[in-house]
């Protein structure tokens, strides 16, 4: 039995990981991980990690016609998510927040939906730390998180299930 790449994703990240919470949630991705599929929404229990649940986002994944591109919906999203979001987001389209947040900063955010594209077209984990991409409602030293696909038939992504820390902030 091959082992899913997305097991060699997780296992590179957790490598370079600096914060609890973001090394926290990858522990329990790596253990729920399937060897030889993607994990399902059914496999993740969120009674088995509430101290993340107020740093988490669920999103839907909508596959559309080509050529465009899938759409991502906001299922859950926790409350330290949403504190630091610039804008509503609770069952939103990301694409409709970005482009809300682009009008209302100025910045491309982009960044948002193309990293969660390429979890799509990877079936792999989308690790980032650094500063911001984007602008927030406070001011965060920097910005760690990570992407993780879901998919109730093991091979066809349809959730996108990340974990946010922002480093600086108020714990």
């Amino acid at each position: 039995m091959a082992t899913h790449p997305n097991i060699a994703a997780i296992d590179d990240i957790l490598t370079r990981v600096r914060s609890n919470v973001v090394s926290d949630f990858l522990h329990y991705m790596r253990q729920i991980h399937p060897a030889d599929r993607l994990p399902a929404r059914r496999d993740f229990d969120v009674a088995a990690v509430p101290h993340l649940l107020p740093n988490m986002v669920l999103v839907q994944v909508e596959r559309q016609p080509a050529p465009q591109p899938a759409r991502f919906f906001v299922r859950v999203a926790g409350e330290i998510i949403l504190e630091a979001a610039p804008s509503p987001m609770m069952n939103r389209y990301i694409d409709e927040i970005v482009a809300t947040n682009a009008r209302l900063s100025g910045l491309p955010a982009s960044v948002i939906l193309d990293v969660r594209q390429q979890v799509l077209q990877t079936g792999q984990s989308y690790y980032w730390h650094g500063p911001p991409r984007m602008k927030f409602r406070h001011d965060y030293a920097d910005l760690e998180y990570v992407h993780c696909p879901l998919a109730n038939d093991g091979i066809t992504i349809d959730r996108i299930i990340s974990v946010f820390y922002y480093h600086g902030a108020t714990d």
